[in-house]
């Protein structure tokens, strides 16, 4: 009876997971604008516009998008279904079907958003040190869209707040290891990321790490893409820091 169960509980997790590419659609509402993406027939609500301390950055349009998450029980935003946790990948590719606008309507509305888009009279708060005290071997975790490389602003906190600790204890060592994954879609496709990702990845958080005055890092990577499970994949296009005392 406890395996009936146990797999019953993991059929309703794998059937609550959506991770599908789809163009990004914009709709306007009276205050920020609503980003979705069609799936299935569904719409599925992404996020709204703010500024660049936001966890979640507006797709382009003219690209298709990889989106990533489960679906969360209760009313839906800005007429979607929403997602969480959320990973959004932009994909280089064009595709200038990728261009639709959503009118605003009655009774669809924004959530609230702390900081709205553009100029603000709040000044930006960027930690220069961990939030919490640490102590000893520390990890530190940078995550990154699928097939990029880019350091975005959430995963730039991460390499400053690791070099502000190995800073800290005077660490004696500092070893960067990255990672490259496969995402499994949930029309059973798998995507891979390209290979020579891993290396660049590593490359590029180490340089960030010695440009913060954290001299000894050595950097290792992971040839084979990990394999995608269609639930933790975005957590596995990584690098890893270790912070050694």
């Amino acid at each position: 009876m406890a395996w009936c169960l146990w797999l019953s509980a993991a059929a309703v997790a794998v059937a609550q997971q959506r991770n599908f590419i789809a163009c990004p659609m914009v709709r306007d509402t009276k205050t920020v604008p609503c980003f979705l993406a069609e799936y299935d027939g569904e719409l599925y609500y992404l996020g709204i516009q703010q500024d660049i301390t936001a966890p979640f950055h507006p797709p382009q349009l003219k690209h298709e998008v990889l989106v990533e998450g489960r679906v969360v029980e209760g009313p839906r935003i800005c007429g979607g279904i929403p997602l969480q946790p959320l990973s959004i990948s932009v994909l280089k590719e064009v595709n200038l079907a990728c261009d639709t606008l959503l009118p605003a309507e009655p009774g669809i509305e924004a959530p609230p958003a702390d900081r709205g888009p553009g100029p603000s009279s709040r000044p930006l708060s960027l930690r220069t040190a961990p939030d919490k005290a640490l102590t000893g071997r520390q990890e530190f975790t940078v995550l990154f869209a699928f097939n990029d490389d880019y350091v975005e602003f959430g995963a730039g906190r991460v390499v400053t707040d690791a070099a502000a600790y190995a800073r800290k204890i005077g660490a004696s060592a500092v070893t960067v290891t990255g990672s490259r994954a496969t995402t499994l879609l949930s029309n059973g496709t798998r995507l891979v990321e390209r290979a020579g990702l891993a290396e660049k990845r590593a490359q590029d958080i180490a340089t960030l790490l010695r440009g913060s005055g954290v001299p000894s890092v050595s950097v290792d990577w992971k040839k084979e893409p990990e394999p995608g499970d269609g639930q933790t994949d975005a957590s596995r296009r990584r690098v890893t820091i270790f912070v050694i005392p």
